[in-house]
């Protein structure tokens, strides 16, 4: 019978620090199997210490945590989540520009509206200029484009507007894509 009591003590204590549910109702039933054998005392004892034991594993979850993560258990059942990797140029396509000149007393205003996908395979961040350029080709001004984060496979859409302070005429604009790496 001593070893019924000394095994219900033991399922108890562990109930503290690992599967507390699992190891108080075993020592309750270990201690209701010593009630009855005819060991009252050390039933009883076995069965209350089991419930303080298994209530307060259970409520303080006590080193459930700290074992969790010392067992690596969670790498177990997660899927391994693969690195995000940096975003390239190679991983947006230019969808669409559309650019419309207004004049205006002071200077020339260029509206813009520029459309592009996420070709990659993670979520990423856009990042480019739209570069006004005069008939020529020459760069006559730019505006940047820091965007938001877009989805894989998704089109974004950004807008914005650029006054043009040298006054020269805006034969078109050229979007280009920024590698942020």
């Amino acid at each position: 019978m001593k070893s019924l009591t000394i095994l219900g003590c033991v399922c108890a204590v562990l109930s503290l620090v690992w599967f507390s549910a699992g190891f108080a109702l075993l020592a309750m039933v270990i201690g209701v199997v010593s009630l009855l054998k005819g060991r009252v005392e050390n039933g009883l004892a076995v069965v209350i210490l089991a419930g303080a034991c298994g209530y307060y594993g259970i409520s303080h979850n006590v080193l459930a945590d700290d074992l969790w993560e010392s067992m690596k258990l969670g790498a177990l059942i997660q899927r391994p989540v693969q690195p995000v990797a940096a975003s390239t140029a190679a991983d947006w396509r230019v969808v669409s520009l559309e650019t419309r000149v207004t004049t205006t007393n002071a200077a020339p205003v260029c509206s813009w509206r520029l459309q592009v996908r996420n070709e990659s395979q993670h979520p990423s961040a856009f990042h480019g200029t739209i570069e006004f350029q005069d008939a020529h080709g020459a760069a006559v001004s730019e505006d940047h484009v820091d965007g938001r984060q877009v989805a894989a496979g998704e089109v974004a859409e950004f807008t914005g507007s650029k006054v043009i302070q040298s006054g020269k005429k805006i034969a078109r604009a050229v979007p280009q894509i920024v590698n942020p790496g």
